[in-house]
């Protein structure tokens, strides 16, 4: 597949599988682990960056600063994903909303959250949706 429809998945290697698991529909997923593996993975820009929150060790704040900060990744969308349990109180995630949006993020997506709200299937079908828009509009930004 090209990079217009590459993603990359910044997380853990359990949160790497819980989105995969949680897309409704398959997406050419590229998964790093570290800040480090990530920036060498931005040298060719992706349609999209998921980032979870328990990214090696909360370094969540950093990918996002550097992808907007590095000429050529700027316009490259940013969704920021709560896929699995951690020692944060579900009530803190709303201000990791709040930061991402601040720092140019374009999406912060609480899958548990979602997947308690509204069931398994429902979830995945607002996340595949969410995550296609965003592609969709990093492919109309590039044309």
């Amino acid at each position: 597949m090209s990079n217009a429809s590459r993603i990359l998945v910044a997380d853990t290697p359990e949160g790497v599988e819980a989105f995969r698991a949680a897309l409704a529909t398959p997406f050419d997923l590229v998964a790093v682990g570290t800040f480090e593996r990530a920036k060498t993975a931005l040298a060719a820009p992706p349609a999209l960056v998921v980032c979870g929150c328990h990214f090696d060790e909360g370094r969540m704040y950093d990918l996002l600063r550097y992808l907007k900060a590095t000429p050529g990744l700027q316009q490259v969308p940013f969704m920021a994903v709560r896929a699995m349990q951690g020692e944060l109180e579900d009530a803190l995630y709303e201000s990791v909303k709040i930061a991402v949006r601040a720092l140019g993020g374009n999406a912060f997506v609480d899958l548990l959250r979602w997947q308690r709200r509204w069931g398994e299937a429902e979830a995945s079908h607002r996340l595949t949706h969410l995550v296609q828009t965003l592609v969709n509009a990093a492919g109309a930004d590039s044309a």
